[in-house]
């Protein structure tokens, strides 16, 4: 059974791990690849919430075009501070 989860909170981004499959919808163009797009899916590459050595609010979702996101800005209360609009936990539960 696949479960989906819509990531709202600091909470909700501080459990992310590696490898977790995330649905990205963005306020501005980003990529998949080498392709410009405003929703796609991605696989966590690094949490640096949960990485010792760097201990900062961003989650890494593709290095070749350096496609992340600041969890903490996403989470603010100020509109446009980050580029990801809504953000989705997807899971496949055995």
């Amino acid at each position: 059974m696949i479960t989906t989860k819509m990531l709202t909170c600091i909470s909700d981004f501080q459990a992310v791990k590696k490898g977790d499959i995330l649905a990205v919808e963005w306020h501005r163009d980003s990529y998949k690849g080498n392709k410009r797009t405003r929703f796609a899916t991605y696989e966590v590459v690094e949490n640096h919430y949960n990485d010792g050595e760097y201990n900062s609010n961003e989650i890494i979702l593709q290095k070749k075009n350096n496609v992340y996101f600041n969890f903490a800005l996403f989470c603010g209360t100020e509109e446009g501070c980050s580029n990801a609009k809504n953000v989705m936990l997807i899971k496949a539960d055995k």
